[in-house]
């Protein structure tokens, strides 16, 4: 017996103040079914139930902290952060598309982790990593640790040098 995420997304949402539930689980049931039909077949990309929890659990979070924002551009930038940290560099752009097709017109920075940042920042220069021009790296370090936030393991993949080591410390 196949779950009915769409039913399981509402009600969840709904729970977590989620007025707009309605539209937010049909807009992100559809992006997990267009993810699983367009983008690469990779084994550690998941959009059953267990991501689809986590990304609830973590919508609930952002919406209890900003009471008087869109609902919309929180779902969005929820489902982009969460998920874009488990993306391979080719299918980034595709699911980015995917995203801005199905929130138009909304617009969100990335969640921005200030004294995290500094924090990490003053490290790599103790360490002689370069922090300011790595931009890329130094944006892995930070989805490392918003995925820290919100599961219980993950695994850290990629080529010799690529700098897994030091963004786990």
């Amino acid at each position: 017996m196949v779950p009915d995420f769409m039913l399981i997304m509402r009600v969840k949402l709904a729970g977590c103040g989620y007025y707009e539930n309605v539209i937010i689980a049909k807009k992100f049931d559809l992006l997990y079914n267009l993810c699983k039909q367009q983008l690469t077949k990779q084994t550690h990309y998941d959009y059953g139930l267990r991501n689809i929890l986590s990304v609830l659990r973590t919508a609930g979070t952002v919406k209890r902290d900003n009471l008087e924002a869109s609902e919309l551009l929180l779902m969005m930038r929820t489902l982009r952060d969460m998920n874009m940290s488990k993306m391979i560099q080719e299918d980034v752009p595709l699911f980015l598309s995917l995203i801005a097709d199905l929130f138009p017109g909304i617009q969100a920075d990335k969640a921005v982790f200030q004294t995290i940042e500094e924090a990490a920042s003053t490290v790599a220069a103790e360490r002689n990593l370069q922090w300011k021009a790595a931009e890329e790296w130094a944006g892995k370090v930070i989805q490392l640790l918003e995925t820290y936030y919100v599961r219980h393991g993950m695994g850290v993949v990629g080529p010799t040098g690529a700098g897994k080591t030091m963004a786990i410390e």
